[in-house]
């Protein structure tokens, strides 16, 4: 069964940044502002968690969202915490990603985190993805999220998901 994680956006209007889904597909899907790739993404969790700066991260990341603490992007776990009242709705894939123990990174414990990955090697971990306690419904995505893995749903109607390799790009 294919599990899914969502995401909403706004697209440009009235002089406010934001982006069509032809732009996201020229970009190659979703990714945090701090990563260029999967081994980044590795490393940039490796370093939060090695320097105790994880959880506050986070919690910057869900009050601030801005490029200075992009570590993450955010998604939800249901349609009603991905903002599915935005112009443009999102869902991706996520099947397999599933919660681990912080021993995988050879830690006993991350205080107000969980740790999500689609593997127990993080080496071999093609989804990585963490919960910060107060927001139990926001899976802050720390990895690149591919074209292939993502679907899209203008408006709420009709509700009918279409691949986003499909869609026209800009």
């Amino acid at each position: 069964m294919t599990t899914y994680a969502y995401r909403g956006e706004e697209g440009p209007s009235g002089g406010k940044p934001g982006r069509t889904p032809g732009e996201v597909k020229l970009a190659g899907g979703f990714r945090p502002w701090k990563s260029d790739g999967l081994a980044t993404s590795r490393a940039n969790l490796k370093y939060l968690v090695d320097n105790g700066k994880l959880a506050l991260e986070a919690e910057r990341w869900c009050i601030d969202k801005n490029r200075e603490n992009g570590w993450f992007f955010s998604s939800g776990l249901d349609e009603e915490t991905a903002y599915d009242t935005a112009q443009y709705f999102y869902r991706f894939d996520t099947t397999g990603l599933v919660q681990k123990p912080w021993e995988v990174l050879g830690k006993k414990d991350v205080p107000r985190m969980k740790l999500f990955l689609d593997s127990n090697d993080l080496d071999m971990a093609t989804k990585i993805a963490v919960i910060w306690f107060a927001r139990p419904k926001e899976l802050l995505v720390m990895s690149p999220v591919g074209v292939n893995l993502i679907d899209l749903r203008i408006k709420v109607k009709p509700a009918v998901w279409q691949p986003l390799k499909d869609v026209p790009s800009p």
